[in-house]
C-alpha cells in the first residue's frame, strides 16, 4: 500500500509551528538576560541598553554613572539587581572613567577581559598573559556577585584565571576572605568611585583589622589593652570577614605573635553560609566600616559601624592626649602635659598629641584616672599588691603609667593579681569610657600637679576644686557688690525720706506760725473794734 504524502493543510500547520518555535527562540535570545560573555558573543556596550544578570537575578553588571555625579563619566560596575537607589558593590575602571558612551566590554583577541574605547584606548583590563585560543575564554557573573573569568569547554568554566572577589573596591561580600593581600578602599566621594583616602585590611603581623587614613591608623579593632573594655568587632562579622562559616578555632590566624587577640569562645559556633547571603561590609567615604543586612522587608539596615564617634578614632588626641565626648573640646592634654604643637591644637588638629614632661625623680607621683580606655600595655606580670606595682613603675624611668588588676583566686585560693606597665608613651586615651575599665595611674611630677601621691589624685578632682574656688570667689564678689549697692540704695532712700519729712515738718511749722499770726492779727482787730463799740475808760480798767 503506497504511503500517503503530506497534504497542503499539514504542510501549512508544520510551517506555522516551526515559525512559532523559531520566533520564540529568537525572542528568548534577544530579550532574556544573559550572565555570560564569550569571545564570540556580543560585547556589552556603554549605552546602558544591555547588562549581565546573574542566574538567580541577585546581581547585575553593566555601565553606569553614579547617581550623585554631576559629570558625564561612565564606569563598569556590579550592583544589586533592581536596587533603588543603585547599590554598587564593585567598579572595574574606578580610576579611569569613560568620557562618553563610545566604549564596550568584551573578550579581546589576546584573551583578556577589557573595556575598550572606540578610539582604541584601553580603560581597564584583566591583564592576563596572552593566549592563542581566546575562543575558549569565558566570563560569568555569579549569584554571589563574583565575576569570574577563565578557560571554558564551551559548557563550564574549567579553570578560573581571574575573579573580581580578589580585586574588591569598597565592599566585602559573602565568599570573599579577608587577608593581608586583600583590602577595601573607599570611594573618593559618593559621586566618584575613584580610590579615596581610607582603606581597610587585616594586619596579620599584629593580628588586627585596621582602617587606615592614607598611611595613618584611623581605627584598630581590639587596640585597647586586654584588661580594658573595647568596642571590638562582633563575632559574626569576624567570621564573615574570615570566611569561616563552620566551627572556628578560637586562635585562627592569631598565632603569628605571642600577643594574640583573644576572641570570645562564642566564635566556636556553626554559622550557616545562608546567614551571610544578604549581608555586606562597606568602607564608607568618611572612613566608617559599616555592616549591612537585608531585612525581611527587603530594606538594608545598618547593624554595626566603626569608628562610632570621634573618640573611637585610633589615638584621636595623640600621645598623652585624652578624648572626652562630654567636653565641648573633645581633646585635652593630661595634667602636667602640654600640646606638642599649640598652633595645631588651636586649629582643631590634635594628632600631634602632647609632650611629656621630664619625669624620673624623687619628686614623682601618680595621677589617678578612672574609667579610662588606653592602648595595649607593654609589660604585664603577676604582683602581690598595688603597692608593689606602684613601686615597680616608680623605680623605672621609662614607666609612664601602671594599672593594678585584681585577679581571681587560683587553685590554692590565692589571688592572681596583675600589674600592667606602659612605657614611653600613652596612646588611644579616652575618659569616661562607657564600657569602664581598671584605674590608670599616670606618672607626673608633683610640681606639675597638686595631687596627693599616696592616695592617688584624680584629674577629675582638680578641675572641679579649682572651679569651686573660682565660683566661690566670684559669688562672694557678686554678693558683696549686690550688698553694697543695696546699702547705698537704701541710704539714698533714707536720706530722701528724711528730707521729705523735714520738708513736711517745716511746712507744718510754717502753717502753724501763719495761723497764730493770723489769729493774733484777727484778735488785735477785734480788740480795736471792741474798743470802739464799748465805752470803757482806761481808768476803770485799771481800777482808777
Amino acid at each position: 500500500m503506497a504511503r500517503r504524502g503530506l497534504n497542503q493543510r499539514d504542510l501549512r500547520a508544520m510551517h506555522s509551528m516551526l515559525s512559532a518555535v523559531f520566533f520564540s527562540y529568537a525572542f528568548f535570545l534577544c530579550c532574556s538576560a544573559r550572565d555570560t560573555i564569550t569571545y564570540t558573543s556580543v560585547a556589552i556596550a556603554n549605552d546602558g541598553q544591555e547588562t549581565l544578570v546573574s542566574a538567580g537575578e541577585r546581581f547585575e553588571l553593566g555601565f553606569f554613572t553614579p547617581e550623585e555625579s554631576t559629570g558625564s563619566g561612565r564606569y563598569l560596575g556590579i550592583w544589586y539587581y533592581k536596587s533603588n537607589p543603585r547599590i554598587v558593590v564593585w567598579v572595574a575602571n574606578r580610576n579611569s572613567p569613560l568620557p562618553d558612551d563610545g566604549a564596550a566590554f568584551a573578550i579581546t583577541d589576546d584573551g583578556n577581559l577589557q573595556i575598550s574605547h572606540r578610539d582604541g584606548t584601553s580603560y581597564w583590563s584583566t591583564e592576563l598573559e596572552s593566549t592563542s585560543n581566546p575562543a575558549y575564554r569565558e566570563a560569568k557573573l555569579l549569584d554571589s556577585g563574583n565575576l569570574v573569568f577563565g578557560d571554558s569547554n564551551n559548557t563550564l568554566l574549567t579553570t578560573i584565571l581571574w575573579r573580581s572577589f580578589a580585586h574588591p573596591t569598597d565592599t566585602f561580600l559573602s565568599g570573599m576572605e579577608m587577608s593581608e593581600t586583600l583590602k577595601l578602599i573607599s570611594w573618593e566621594s559618593r559621586a566618584d568611585p575613584k580610590e579615596g583616602q581610607f582603606s581597610f585590611q587585616l594586619d596579620e603581623g599584629r593580628n588586627q583589622f585596621v582602617i587606615f587614613n592614607d598611611h595613618t591608623e584611623h581605627w584598630v579593632n581590639g587596640a585597647s589593652s586586654d584588661f580594658f573594655s573595647s568596642e571590638r568587632m562582633p563575632d559574626k562579622m569576624t567570621n564573615f570577614l574570615l570566611n569561616t562559616t563552620g566551627p572556628v578555632p578560637q586562635r585562627r590566624f592569631l598565632l603569628k605573635t605571642n600577643r594574640s587577640v583573644r576572641y570570645p569562645k562564642s566564635r566556636n559556633t556553626t554559622l550557616p553560609p545562608s546567614d551571610y547571603n544578604n549581608t555586606r561590609i562597606t568602607l564608607d567615604v568618611e572612613g566608617e566600616l559599616q555592616y549591612w543586612k537585608l531585612d525581611e522587608d527587603k530594606k538594608w539596615s545598618l547593624q554595626w559601624m566603626a569608628p562610632r564617634d570621634k573618640c573611637s578614632v585610633y589615638n584621636a588626641c595623640g600621645n598623652f592626649g585624652s578624648c572626652n565626648l562630654n567636653n565641648t573640646l573633645a581633646c585635652r592634654c593630661l595634667p602636667g602635659f602640654k600640646p606638642t604643637s599649640p598652633e595645631s591644637w588651636r586649629n582643631g588638629s590634635f594628632t600631634d598629641g602632647c609632650r611629656s614632661p621630664a619625669v624620673c625623680g624623687q619628686n614623682d607621683t601618680f595621677l589617678r584616672l578612672k574609667m579610662m580606655r588606653v592602648g595595649q600595655q607593654d609589660i604585664q606580670f603577676p604582683v602581690e599588691s598595688e603597692t608593689k606595682c606602684r613601686e615597680e613603675c616608680l623605680n623605672k624611668c621609662h614607666c609612664q603609667a601602671y594599672s593594678f588588676v585584681k585577679g581571681e583566686l587560683n587553685r590554692v585560693r590565692e589571688p592572681i593579681n596583675k600589674c600592667l606597665i606602659w612605657k614611653d608613651v600613652l596612646k588611644d586615651l579616652q575618659e569616661d569610657y562607657p564600657y569602664g575599665g581598671p584605674d590608670l595611674f599616670v606618672r607626673v611630677s608633683k610640681t606639675d600637679t597638686d595631687v596627693d601621691g599616696q592616695s592617688g589624685g584624680s584629674s577629675r578632682k582638680k578641675k572641679p576644686l579649682s572651679l569651686i574656688v573660682g565660683v566661690t570667689i566670684a559669688s562672694v564678689i557678686v554678693l558683696s557688690s549686690i550688698f553694697l549697692y543695696t546699702c547705698i540704695l537704701m541710704r539714698k532712700k533714707a536720706k530722701r525720706r528724711e528730707s521729705q519729712q523735714n520738708t513736711e515738718r517745716n511746712a507744718a511749722l510754717m502753717y502753724g506760725t501763719e495761723k497764730r499770726v493770723k489769729n493774733f492779727i484777727d484778735a488785735e482787730e477785734l480788740n480795736e473794734e471792741d474798743k470802739k463799740g464799748i465805752d470803757v475808760s482806761e481808768s476803770r480798767i485799771l481800777g482808777h
